[in-house]
């Protein structure tokens, strides 16, 4: 059983330039949008229950400066400049609505695909007697497993819903949930989540 109190939600990069047909990713990648499955109504509802709950929410959203200064080799592997992928203040690197933070969650800006990279998201982790993380957002190979990487190595105990998460094909995600279950996270359906408090 989990301790609510020492648990913590963190959504990851649902962001406007992930999934939106005009968004940057689905351009640059040429993503096939119709083949997304809807991750934002179980996110909600896990939202929900944190927020009713006294639990501690934390969105993470990834954000470029436009010269890409900030990330420069990223700017050599993909065409990021080109569709001004997050570029910061963009409406590309805007959360989509219905996941926007909420009064009394907190905010972390990333400049890598790991949301501990050169953030404060441990410390701030800390500072809230974390050990638990439920993971969701996208994408599942990409952001999610780089950051639920970095949390099992500074030990977190990791738990990713199945339903909560989503890549750029239902290919990536089997298989991004297949490298998330070698140690690094539990990987359950998310009706298994709320079942885990006490």
């Amino acid at each position: 059983m989990l301790s609510k109190a020492e648990t913590a939600l963190l959504v990851i990069d649902m962001q406007y330039g992930g999934g939106a047909p005009d968004g940057s990713l689905v351009q640059m990648l040429h993503v096939d949008v119709s083949r997304q499955e809807d991750i934002v109504t179980p996110i909600i509802r896990l939202k929900d229950f944190f927020n009713e709950n006294g639990m501690l929410v934390v969105n993470i959203k990834t954000e470029y400066e436009e010269d890409f200064s900030n990330w420069p080799m990223l700017a050599k592997r993909f065409e990021v400049k080109k569709y001004r992928h997050f570029a910061r203040g963009s409406a590309d690197a805007a959360i989509i609505p219905p996941l926007a933070p909420r009064k009394g969650e907190k905010l972390v800006v990333k400049h890598r695909w790991d949301g501990f990279f050169e953030t404060d998201l441990d410390q701030l982790l800390k500072a809230h007697h974390i050990v638990n993380l439920i993971l969701v957002g996208a994408a599942t190979d990409v952001c999610v497993l780089e950051t639920c990487s970095s949390a099992f190595s500074l030990n977190y105990n990791c738990i990713v819903p199945i339903e909560t998460t989503a890549s750029f094909s239902p290919e990536r995600k089997k298989l991004g949930l297949e490298v998330l279950r070698f140690g690094r996270s539990q990987v359950v359906p998310v009706k298994e989540v709320y079942k885990l408090f006490n």
